[in-house]
């Protein structure tokens, strides 16, 4: 199968460029227009708060990027009902390259955030899915408290 030798990992700040053409793959899929500088203004902003998110890259055994996934970190101020500051993930964006869907390559890149976060004690992941999406995050595990918004909560130690 195809997609066993795709490559599953972290996201890095060389990423930036990678993770816009994917974007921009994304979002042509749906009818979007292009726009000059797009990928330079993706990458700019995500470098810019680099250190909010968390993501992952799937990539081939040639190095071209064939999905993603990017969850921007909610930090809470402390409150007197909880010490630190509890985190919890929005997944903005889960893609794979039409090419290589059907593959269970968006099945690993969601459970590499589940891994991650069952890991870092995150109290949940929440999305907005697609009708074409509820398939793939009803199968990992995420429910719906309402429409479109799915959540998974980590199980605890």
């Amino acid at each position: 199968v195809a997609g066993m030798t795709t490559r599953i990992r972290p996201i890095e700040r060389d990423d930036a460029l990678s993770l816009a053409a994917l974007r921009l793959q994304q979002d042509r899929e749906v009818g979007r227009a292009t726009r000059p500088g797009f990928l330079t203004d993706y990458a700019d902003a995500l470098l810019s708060d680099f250190d909010g998110y968390r993501g992952w890259i799937a990539e081939e055994s040639d190095g071209r990027p064939v999905g993603c996934v990017l969850a921007h970190r909610v930090r809470k101020l402390p409150t007197l009902g909880h010490v630190g500051r509890p985190e919890w993930w929005y997944v903005q964006q889960v893609f794979v390259s039409t090419d290589r869907r059907r593959e269970g390559v968006g099945r690993r890149l969601l459970h590499a955030v589940q891994e991650a976060a069952t890991a870092e004690r995150v109290r949940w992941v929440r999305l907005n899915s697609s009708d074409a999406g509820r398939p793939l995050f009803d199968a990992v595990g995420f429910t719906g408290p309402v429409d479109r918004l799915r959540e998974w909560v980590p199980p605890k130690a």
